[in-house]
């Protein structure tokens, strides 16, 4: 995780008076302007310093935050660590969401460097050939469980049977395949 500011760089004697006053009040009793005022700026810093958000985006993402805990009201005793700490998490999302995406394009560039794709289409139809010699169940499971990327709950309730004896029917399955893709 990159250095930089914590939540204790925010909550922590961040303002006596703010913190005094709503010391134990519930969440319709915040004074949401000041709690605005007095948490915006911080929180738009530390997001652009600890997880290289640009500056819009910080911003976007403490509206967003406030818009939500507006609407929905949630009942926590310290609101803004609540909120703090969703703005966090929501920053270490984006964070791991930009990763993803340069990976992604990483791995797209090195696959385009193929003079022709003929090994990624000799590969897809070996995959291809595999599946076809799997029984139809496994194919359905398969197909669902890790190409659809459906949960073990649904494909348990498609089938008819539990989660634990699906999760043994998707292993037997995948092992099935590792045979056919050997042979």
């Amino acid at each position: 995780m990159p250095a930089g500011a914590s939540q204790d760089d925010i909550l922590p004697g961040s303002d006596a008076a703010f913190m005094d006053a709503a010391a134990g009040a519930p969440p319709d009793a915040w004074d949401w302007e000041r709690l605005d005022g007095h948490l915006r700026p911080r929180l738009i810093a530390v997001g652009v310093r600890r997880f290289g958000c640009t500056r819009e985006e910080a911003e976007d993402l403490v509206q967003d935050i406030f818009q939500a805990v507006l609407v929905k009201r949630p009942r926590v005793r310290n609101t803004e660590g609540y909120l703090v700490s969703t703005f966090f998490n929501r920053c270490a999302n984006r964070v791991e969401q930009r990763a993803r995406h340069l990976e992604l394009e990483t791995s797209l560039g090195g696959a385009s460097t193929e003079t022709d794709g003929s090994e990624r289409l000799l590969t897809a139809v070996h995959v291809r050939g595999a599946l076809r010699r799997l029984t139809p169940v496994c194919r359905r499971l398969l197909r669902s469980y890790c190409v659809l990327r459906v949960s073990l709950a649904e494909a348990a309730a498609d089938s008819g049977c539990t989660v634990p004896a699906v999760w043994k029917r998707i292993n037997q399955c995948i092992k099935r395949m590792k045979t056919c893709l050997a042979a």
